[in-house]
């Protein structure tokens, strides 16, 4: 007996739950996109992904201070008479030998 009014309790509290959730409203609904707007944000996306694309290189890149890495086994620096000029940054673990000129 008291199974079947756990039963009818549950039943009864579910359809009030159901009463109780409101219906959303028509004017909330998202209208669709028109066709012609969409081939203008394709066309403008295009344009600055081909912008994107012909970039100047990076502000890092451009100073004078930054020096591009190298290879191990690269040549990493030239003698300009008494004095060395610096090509490249050796990798961890090795460093420019200045007796060959190489990462090593």
């Amino acid at each position: 007996m008291e199974t079947a009014r756990l039963c009818l309790l549950c039943l009864l509290g579910s359809g009030l739950i159901l009463l109780g959730t409101p219906e959303p409203a028509p004017e909330l609904r998202p209208t669709p996109s028109l066709p012609g707007h969409g081939r203008e944000l394709v066309g403008v996306l295009r344009e600055v992904l081909a912008e994107l694309g012909t970039r100047e290189p990076p502000a890092l890149q451009k100073r004078l201070s930054w020096v591009p890495w190298c290879e191990p086994r690269e040549p990493c620096a030239v003698r300009r008479g008494a004095r060395f000029g610096k090509l490249c940054s050796c990798p961890r673990g090795t460093s420019c030998n200045l007796f060959i000129l190489k990462c090593s």
